[in-house]
């Protein structure tokens, strides 16, 4: 008894290699028994498609086409070069590229003067509740990208958005760099799942929530 995942798998794969003559029904035959499921077929190393490829033909030929093209689809990430930047653009966009994420990791997001993203690099990944990070080459990477100002983006997979001690200390040693390098520090985000924390925002809210004279 097949299961619907691999009743689908099987249907296309037979829409590539079934073109109704006996040499495609054995190429679809030898191809399921040799990569019965998807995984198979994910596993499936260079030199095994190249000899597809060179015993298959033209039909062969599309459906690898056709699987690396979906791996590449799957593995894409939405671009975020090009969007004026904003603490809540950023948040959400990096919420959506971080979800399911189960260790913690830093991106350093570089702009230019009129604070358009012209670059995006993870620098560190962590275990499950810490990212070891050295703010030199995160100033490093900003320099080398002639970036204006950075912002530094940061998931706890933990689910809470709360910096730690840790997060407050290197939020202080990259704005005091970054006002030694001449960069603008644009701001420190911390996203979950759902959620974000803004250091930027955080401070604006501070000076809003203020005394007044």
């Amino acid at each position: 008894m097949f299961s619907a995942e691999s009743t689908h798998y099987l249907q296309l794969v037979g829409r590539f290699l079934i073109d109704g003559s006996e040499e495609g029904n054995v190429l679809f035959r030898q191809f399921v028994k040799r990569y019965p499921t998807p995984v198979a077929v994910k596993n499936m190393t260079s030199d095994e498609k190249e000899e597809l490829l060179d015993n298959g033909g033209e039909q062969m030929e599309l459906l690898l086409a056709a699987i690396e093209l979906g791996t590449l689809v799957v593995r894409s990430k939405a671009p975020l070069l090009g969007h004026a930047y904003s603490s809540q653009l950023l948040s959400t966009e990096m919420m959506d590229r971080l979800s399911g994420e189960s260790q913690e990791s830093l991106f350093v997001v570089g702009t230019d003067i009129h604070n358009d993203i012209i670059d995006i690099k993870k620098m560190f990944v962590g275990g499950l509740s810490e990212c070891n990070v050295y703010p030199d080459q995160i100033f490093r990477r900003a320099l080398l990208q002639s970036a204006h100002g950075i912002a530094v983006v940061h998931n706890h997979p933990s689910g809470t958005v709360e910096p730690s001690a840790a997060d407050m200390a290197m939020i202080k040693r990259l704005e005091n760099g970054c006002k030694l390098l001449g960069l603008t520090f644009l701001d420190f985000l911390i996203v979950a799942r759902d959620n974000y924390f803004s250091w930027r925002e955080n401070q604006a809210f501070r000076k809003d929530d203020g005394p007044k004279s």
